[in-house]
């Protein structure tokens, strides 16, 4: 269930651009070959989009994003005009954790998410 109050129309935009960013990401991650990251679900008959409080950012707290054997957040910001803004915002073992965005302009991956993920050409 989510943390807070929905306004419509603008929650469907924001949280169907969330939730497209997600599936964009699990379509990149699962066209490697690389084994560089995966998303996994518990419990997702449902999608729980949570609000980070701090941030206003929206995420999915029923999908978990790991990278080589780490958890990290994925959020939206809230209210963003762009198509592919989806971040990763946090590590839940590192503090000092700068974020990253996921993708380009063109919703593939970042140079830095390239980086991060130690993606090979």
């Amino acid at each position: 269930m989510s943390n807070y109050r929905r306004v419509l129309p603008r929650d469907l935009f924001n949280e169907a651009n969330l939730l497209k960013n997600y599936a964009r990401l699990w379509i990149l991650l699962n066209e490697s070959d690389q084994k560089i990251g995966q998303i996994l679900e518990h419990s997702a008959s449902t999608f729980d989009i949570q609000q980070n409080e701090s941030s206003g950012g929206l995420t999915i707290a029923n999908l978990t994003f790991v990278v080589k054997g780490e958890t990290y957040v994925l959020e939206r910001p809230l209210n963003s005009r762009e198509e592919w803004s989806l971040m990763v915002s946090s590590c839940h073992s590192n503090v000092d954790f700068e974020e990253i965005s996921v993708f380009n302009n063109s919703g593939d991956f970042s140079d830095d998410m390239r980086k991060f993920l130690e993606v090979r050409d």
